[in-house]
């Protein structure tokens, strides 16, 4: 009998785990490219405007190769801030965003780096660059 009641907990328990139901995507809003480039990396970061990734000169000023318009941080899962970037974890160094996050529910396809999962299986090498 005792087996029983274990496995009415554990299957449960084992079922929220693994749902893909990570919440929203989120992405923090820099003042500048150079903000957003201390927390996460050059690369994952987007001119705010611009619809292709890695973001646009077009328009911006630059300060020391950084552009001093708004960035957006890489899309993440709301409550698990890695991302996916060139095969590794990416996690951020800081906390540089200001204001409100941008939220979406879909993941754009043109980012160079992807939300990670939370829960388990959750893996890989943590990356700063």
């Amino acid at each position: 009998m005792r087996s029983q009641k274990i496995n009415l907990v554990v299957v449960p328990l084992l079922l929220t785990a693994c749902s893909h139901n990570d919440g929203p995507l989120v992405q923090d809003v820099y003042n500048n490219q150079y903000d957003c480039a201390s927390d996460w990396n050059t690369e994952t970061c987007e001119e705010e405007n611009s619809s292709g990734s890695g973001g646009s000169s077009a328009g911006v000023r630059y300060y020391g190769g950084f552009g001093s318009g708004r960035y957006l941080g890489p899309q993440y899962y709301q409550g698990n801030r890695e991302v996916s970037f060139r095969g590794n974890t990416l996690r951020p160094r800081s906390n540089l965003s200001v204001g409100q996050p941008m939220i979406s529910t879909t993941a754009k396809s043109y980012s160079a780096s992807s939300p990670v999962r939370g829960g388990f299986g959750r893996g890989g090498s943590s990356f700063g660059g």
